[in-house]
C-alpha cells in the first residue's frame, strides 16, 4: 500500500490525544472515524472538537468553511463494527493498560480490512507487547504524537522487530501528510524523543561566578 492509498483514518479512543490526533488528520484532509465504546466521552470530544476549530478560527489557522468541512469529515461512534469499516490506517489512544490495548488490537483485527496499518499511541509501553494479537504484525508500529498535535508538531515513529520497511516508509509519508515531522527510530523504546529522560550533564558555572580561590 501506499501513502497514497490512505483515505481513511480509524482512531480507537476518544479521549484528549484521540480527539487531536482525528482533528489533525481531518484538517489535512483525511476521513476519520472516531471511536469510543463510551458514548458520553463521544459528546466530550465533539464539544471539544468544536471548541478547537472555533480557536483555528479565530486566530486565523482556518477559515469558517475549512473549520466546517473538517468537522464533516470526522464521524464518532460507538459501534465497534461501524468503526473498522473501509479503515486505510488505525491509530490507537486508549487508557495505558497492556489487557486493554490487546483486546482492542484483537477485536479490531477482526473488523478492519486486511490491508490496515495498526499504530498504538503510546508513551510508556512497549509496542511489541501488541503486535502479535494484532493479527497483522508486519503492519504494527508505534506512531507517538506530542501534545498538543499541532503545536508540537513531532511524531516519533518506532518499529519493533517484525514491523516492515514498507510500513515505516509508509507511516513516515503519512505523517508528513499531517503536517508533523517525522521522528524515525531504529529501537524499541517506551518514551519517545520529547518525553525520554535526558542525560545528567555536570553544571557549567560561568566563569564570572565562579569561585576564585581562598581569599
Amino acid at each position: 500500500m501506499k501513502v497514497e492509498d490512505i483515505r481513511r483514518v480509524l482512531i480507537v479512543g476518544a479521549g484528549t490525544m484521540g480527539q487531536q490526533i482525528s482533528l489533525q488528520c481531518a484538517m489535512h484532509g483525511y476521513y476519520v472515524t472516531l471511536y469510543d465504546i463510551a458514548p458520553e466521552v463521544l459528546e466530550t470530544a465533539t464539544s471539544q472538537l468544536k471548541l478547537y476549530t472555533t480557536q483555528f478560527v479565530t486566530e486565523g489557522r482556518l477559515t469558517q468553511e475549512e473549520a466546517t468541512d473538517t468537522l464533516a469529515r470526522i464521524t464518532r461512534t460507538n459501534d465497534p463494527k461501524d468503526a473498522g469499516v473501509g479503515a486505510d490506517l488505525l491509530s490507537e489512544s486508549v487508557p495505558e493498560h497492556t489487557k486493554l490495548k490487546c483486546e482492542v488490537f484483537a477485536q479490531f483485527n477482526q473488523l478492519c480490512p486486511p490491508h490496515t496499518i495498526f499504530t498504538t499511541n503510546t508513551s510508556t509501553l512497549l509496542s511489541s507487547k501488541f503486535a502479535k494479537v494484532s493479527g497483522r504484525p508486519s503492519q504494527f508500529a508505534a506512531l507517538h504524537f506530542h501534545q498538543l498535535v499541532w503545536e508540537a508538531n513531532v511524531v516519533d515513529i518506532m518499529p519493533y522487530s517484525g514491523t516492515s520497511q514498507e510500513t515505516m516508509e509508509l507511516l513516515h509519508a503519512f505523517a508528513k501528510r499531517i503536517g508533523q515531522i517525522p521522528i524515525m527510530l531504529k529501537k524499541r523504546s517506551m518514551k519517545g524523543i520529547i518525553n525520554a529522560p535526558k542525560p545528567k550533564r555536570p553544571i557549567k558555572v560561568p566563569a564570572r561566578y565562579a569561585p576564585s580561590g581562598p581569599n
